[in-house]
């Protein structure tokens, strides 16, 4: 396989790092491994995961729309 372009790797990395940071957060947490855990609706606790990921992501805009206003404003005032 031919070496990813920069970009790629570096999300790859990160994606990389975010799962096994996950992975021990999840294991300290609840002693456990996803392969041990039982008595979960997956599909559930994938779709919660996904509304607080909309909600984070929604929020963030909210912070680059503000600083982009100040930024606005301060390029005005030059």
């Amino acid at each position: 396989m031919s070496e990813l372009p920069a970009v790629s790797q570096r999300v790859l990395e990160i994606i990389e790092r975010q799962l096994h940071a996950q992975n021990s957060k999840g294991l300290a947490e609840y002693g456990q491994t996803i392969d041990d855990a039982q008595g979960y609706d997956w599909t559930l606790e994938a779709l919660s995961e996904c509304v607080d990921a909309m909600q984070y992501m929604a929020r963030r805009m909210l912070e680059i729309e503000e600083e982009n206003e100040k930024l606005k404003a301060s390029q005005r005032r030059v």
